[in-house]
């Protein structure tokens, strides 16, 4: 049967009905012939049973009397049926007793032994009944039919029916072909349709609906397949134009490449990226492109692509016309809709910008941008190797920690683009001044550092260390300005100081403190004493914190100030005392540089003022205090530049209920110069309270006359440093002089400090110095003996006024 595929349609369609047709009407007849035939001879038998019991009940006698001729004549009784064949009696002993043959063809005799009763239907139907007396059998009767008729009847059935089947068959054929017209019509539009779709490749034709039935049904779907074709074609045209738009725009070049490892697609800007024009090259062209530090990872990665399917992402350099573009490569496997794989897509992505970023990064990670020079991440890192190094090889290193002196008075004056020339100027000359295997570094404000390696011993870095001083403190030129800038340098040995980086910084640190401390413009070895006074630091800073939470540990001294001229009291300063518990007094140049640098200096001299506030107003309460007398208090940078100051100074007046025209601030040169615009603005703010501002330690610091004369003050304080020389120092005493008289000019009033001799008091009194202080006229003394003081005649020396 594999021929029947293989039939058109149409000719199914015809066969199936011809055949099904002709079939059913055959089949329907010759059933009801084979039922009538049946049927017929049913009817037969029984009609042939019945006369056969007639004639034997007949022929009862006739046995009984041996009366053949009655028999025969019963036989010849059957004869009215003119399909009867023959009839025989037998009689008891189942002898032929009579016979009859009702045709002269063909004449056949009795078959012997008879049956008693029996119906038997072949060719003819043979009928044997039995003849009774009373119920008891005496003979039996057998009976031919013939079913001659029958069959020439069953013959001319059957022709009829082959008359009726070529009828069916022809009109089968006819209405085979008219429903082929209305069935394959529809479908054959329906096919042409979809050719024409096919050829023209527009899914906007659409199948005809002729009629309302399953084939229209399956115009509609057709029709329906064919919208939702066309709209899932439309979309991907559309997804088609706008990947081809996103990769001529694509910031990214694109690339599919085929199994056989040729390049079918790559968008413009893939060309740009890797320089190669013709737009389908081969993988082996464009993979030369790469850098040959870069080529074997690049291959190593194609291949697990190629063979494991292992997506990668690499980073490569092409060089093209002379330059290095760096980037990234991306690649996977394409599956179709099978899920085989027909090839490779990738993207490439231009990061040379990104790539030049990151090393700009990684150059202000590691260098100055300022000086180019190494910054501390980068020196902290060298340090680490070069102590290791140290070990291995049984060298020193030297670790050499500078500060500039006095670099903040060039920003100060000169600005801050003067102070970055001279920092750069710095830097080249460090360079200059150590070997290349060095490391120079700058790491952080004024602070530089200088790692030598392979050192023998302290001499060698002397020398070194040496040279950096007299290198650096040549003149340099800013703004037209002639500068001569110094250097302190701290310096620590590895593995003798330490083998950790971190210490060996920390010991360098101390090292140059120490150099500042022994008048700036030197270089200091760390040693173990440094170490020391470290964890006295320390240990201060801690019983300091510990006083502030208690508030028992300070003392306020009082050291009062008289008019020279009139020699009466005329106000004190406030100074602080501290004693720990279970230690010995602190002297105040001992801790206050301390409070000053880790941020105590604040809760401690807001209690010194409020303190102070406190018992100037008990004197006042016990009427006391001088009706014009003033306290002094003095302020720390710190707390001059804390933002809370002018709060804070309310909140203890307030707190006191002492009256403002009793208090003074006195405030050093120095800490004024910080910033000289705020140290303005904060003075105007404290001098709008009601509070007199007095400028201490003058002469040590770097204001000019134009800066003084802005400053809302009202008091100048000549630094004991210039007293103190007074008569021996003629310099002294002329620069005292000065001061004095410029103060006067300014209209502010002098205080000196630092009185220790009537030839001091003699000269201030001669220049017509206002007020003095110091140990001839009275020591710091606590409240209880300043209440004493001030009720007693003045007593300067052994005078007494």
């Amino acid at each position: 049967m594999s021929w029947l595929p293989r039939l058109h349609l149409k000719t199914k369609l015809i066969a199936s009905i011809v055949i099904t047709t002709v079939f059913a009407v055959v089949a329907s007849s010759v059933t009801l012939v084979y039922y009538d035939r049946t049927q017929e001879i049913k009817n037969v038998s029984e009609d042939m049973k019945i006369l056969a019991g007639i004639v034997a009940n007949r022929s009862t006698a006739a046995l009984i009397f041996s009366d053949v001729i009655q028999a025969e004549a019963n036989l010849k009784a059957l004869g009215e049926n003119p399909n009867v064949l023959m009839a025989c009696i037998y009689d008891s002993g189942q002898q032929v007793f009579a016979i009859h043959h009702f045709t002269h063809l063909d004449q056949k005799m009795c078959p012997e032994n008879p049956k008693e009763t029996d119906l038997k239907i072949g060719k003819t139907i043979e009928i044997y009944e039995p003849i009774e007396l009373d119920g008891l059998p005496v003979g039996t009767l057998y009976m031919s039919l013939s079913l001659d008729w029958l069959n020439k009847r069953w013959q001319e059935q059957l022709l009829f029916i082959v008359l009726v089947a070529l009828v069916v068959l022809i009109l089968s054929m006819l209405l085979a072909k008219y429903l082929q017209y209305l069935l394959l019509k529809p479908i054959q539009k329906i096919t042409k349709t979809a050719r024409d779709i096919t050829e023209q490749q527009d899914y906007s034709l659409r199948a005809e609906k002729e009629v309302k039935d399953e084939i229209g049904d399956m115009a509609d779907v057709f029709n329906g397949m064919l919208s939702k074709i066309e709209d899932e074609t439309a979309r991907l045209y559309a997804s088609e134009e706008k990947f081809r738009q996103l990769a001529t725009l694509s910031p990214v070049g694109i690339f599919q490449i085929n199994l056989q490892h040729q390049i079918t697609y790559v968008n413009s800007r893939w060309s740009e990226i890797t320089g190669i024009n013709q737009p389908l090259a081969n993988l082996e062209h464009w993979l030369g492109r790469i850098r040959s530090e870069d080529r074997r990872r690049t291959l190593k990665a194609w291949s697990a692509l190629i063979q494991s399917h292992q997506e990668f992402v690499v980073e490569v350099g092409f060089e093209k016309q002379g330059e290095i573009t760096w980037t990234i490569i991306e690649a996977s496997v394409l599956h179709d809709g099978k899920g085989e794989i027909y090839g490779y897509m990738g993207a490439i992505s231009d990061i040379t910008d990104l790539k030049n970023a990151q090393l700009q990064m990684e150059n202000l990670a590691f260098y100055d941008p300022l000086t180019g020079l190494s910054n501390r991440r980068l020196f902290q890192d060298r340090l680490n190797k070069a102590v290791v190094e140290s070990k291995r090889r049984g060298t020193f290193v030297a670790l050499l920690f500078l500060d500039l002196d006095q670099f903040k008075r060039i920003n100060d004056s000169l600005g801050h683009d003067a102070g970055d020339q001279l920092l750069i100027e710095i830097a080249q000359r460090l360079r200059d001044s150590v070997r290349e295997t060095d490391t120079v570094s700058r790491i952080g404000g004024d602070e530089f550092t200088v790692l030598l390696s392979d050192v023998d011993s302290t001499h060698g870095v002397r020398h070194i260390a040496d040279k950096i001083l007299k290198c650096l403190c040549k003149p340099i030129t800013l703004k037209n300005q002639t500068v001569i800038n110094t250097v302190s340098i701290g310096i620590t040995m590895s593995p003798t100081d330490a083998s950790d980086a971190n210490k060996l910084m920390r010991n360098a640190d101390m090292a140059m403190y120490r150099a500042k401390a022994m008048g700036r413009n030197n270089f200091q070895f760390f040693s173990e004493d440094m170490n020391k006074e470290m964890l006295g630091y320390l240990e201060i800073e801690k019983d300091l914190r510990h006083s502030i939470e208690n508030n028992d540990d300070f003392i306020i001294y009082f050291q009062p100030k008289i008019d020279l001229l009139s020699y009466r009291f005329i106000g004190v300063e406030a100074l602080i005392r501290w004693k720990p518990k279970g230690k010995d007094m602190v002297p105040p140049d001992r801790f206050i540089p301390i409070a000053e640098e880790c941020g105590l200096i604040i809760p401690i001299g807001k209690f010194v003022f409020r303190q102070s506030l406190m018992q100037v107003k008990n004197l006042m309460n016990l009427g006391i205090w001088p009706e014009h007398a003033k306290v002094a208090v003095n302020l720390s940078a710190r707390q001059f530049s804390d933002p809370n100051l002018i709060h804070d100074l309310n909140e203890s007046i307030t707190m006191t209920g002492c009256p403002v025209e009793v208090i003074e601030l006195e405030i050093t040169e120095s800490t004024l110069m910080d910033h000289v615009e705020n140290a303005i603005f904060t003075m105007r703010q404290i001098k709008q309270m009601g509070i007199s501002i007095a400028i201490d330690d003058f002469g040590t610091g770097y204001s000019s006359l134009s800066y003084l004369k802005r400053f809302p003050i009202d008091v100048l304080k000549v630094d004991r440093s210039f007293v103190m020389d007074i008569p021996n120092d003629v310099s002294d005493m002329e620069i005292t002089a000065a001061v004095i008289a410029m103060a006067h000019k300014l209209n502010l009033r002098v205080v000196a400090e630092g009185i220790e001799t009537k030839e001091q008091i003699d000269f201030l009194r001669a220049n017509r110095c206002e007020y003095g202080q110091g140990y001839l006229i009275a020591r710091p003394m606590p409240a209880d003996e300043l209440e004493s003081y001030i009720q007693r005649p003045i007593e300067i020396g052994s005078l007494s006024l």
